[in-house]
């Protein structure tokens, strides 16, 4: 019989590896480095936060488009997706649909920890919500934790991560004009 407390198991594809792997050797998902302090839900949040500091940082840097949301990947100045639908999901293709995608396949999503439909965001009045669409690896909104299918609210400079993966919302006040579905 094989002794698992010797062994490591991923968190994307749930299978063992070696106690000290920096990644996967089934998947190729990168294992996260761990404190040598004993973690605690406060911690790991205070760690996924992000400061006033860096919140007026991306705010001053990252220009908001003339409409609709421009979609960053962490420490990027150049947006990977804008949307202008009223409402769209953030998560990796996986069969042909109508539906308004933010497609994070190509950006190694898969081995990142983003569901295939993770996440919803939609205007509402002169902001954004954004919804955990009851994903595998969780979604976190500054920092904070998503409860699955509670709507947030989402305003422009935040940092929504999907899994594993950290990305910043810019966006000015939605408009009537934008597409509706």
């Amino acid at each position: 019989m094989e002794n698992f407390e010797a062994r490591k198991f991923c968190g994307i594809c749930k299978l063992p590896n070696e106690r000290d792997a920096a990644v996967c050797v089934h998947c190729g998902a990168r294992f996260e480095v761990e404190s040598p302090v004993a973690g605690t839900t406060n911690l790991m949040e205070e760690r996924r936060g992000v400061s006033p500091d860096l919140q007026e940082r991306i705010t001053r840097q990252l220009a908001p488009p003339p409409e609709g949301m421009a979609i960053f990947m962490m420490d990027k100045t150049e947006p990977f997706s804008v949307m202008k639908d009223q409402e769209f999901v953030i998560g990796r293709a996986s069969e042909l649909t109508d539906e308004p995608l933010v497609d994070l396949t190509h950006m190694d999503g898969f081995a990142m920890g983003v569901s295939r439909r993770h996440a919803m965001i939609r205007a509402s009045g002169k902001k954004y919500l954004v919804v955990d669409l009851n994903s595998s690896n969780g979604t976190w909104l500054n920092g904070v934790r998503l409860v699955p299918s509670k709507p947030y609210d989402l305003y422009s400079g935040s940092v929504l991560q999907l899994g594993r993966m950290r990305l910043v919302v810019i966006y000015v006040a939605p408009s009537e004009s934008l597409k509706s579905k």
